[in-house]
């Protein structure tokens, strides 16, 4: 009984990490992170929010993340497909010369 009780909460334990994608390595100590200062640290590391759904875009690797944010914490960073930051699909849009900070998530590719 005891066995199958311990067995139990280890899955139930593990359930919520293996139930997202492997964080890129990048990126993967911010997971426990306050999200306030991982969102500062995951500007300074090439990604840009891309608004809306705690999406975030990183040219530079070409990659797409999902960020988990539980009690206030990043509690999981999921790498998803280019096309949920807009990217790919044969289609190019340009960056516009006037790109401001506040456009940047329309231009997830684009930086300043």
């Amino acid at each position: 009984m005891r066995l199958s009780i311990a067995i139990t909460a280890a899955a139930l334990i593990s359930l919520p990490t293996a139930a997202f994608a492997k964080s890129p390595a990048d990126i993967a100590d911010l997971v426990g992170a306050r999200a306030p200062g991982a969102e500062s640290e995951m500007q300074s590391r090439g990604y840009v929010d891309i608004g809306g759904k705690n999406t975030w875009w990183n040219a530079g690797t070409k990659t797409c993340v999902r960020v988990h944010v539980s009690q206030g914490r990043y509690s999981a960073i999921s790498q998803i497909k280019p096309s949920a930051c807009g990217q790919g699909g044969g289609k190019s849009t340009p960056c516009p010369p006037d790109l401001s900070q506040a456009d940047l998530y329309k231009h997830p590719g684009c930086s300043l």
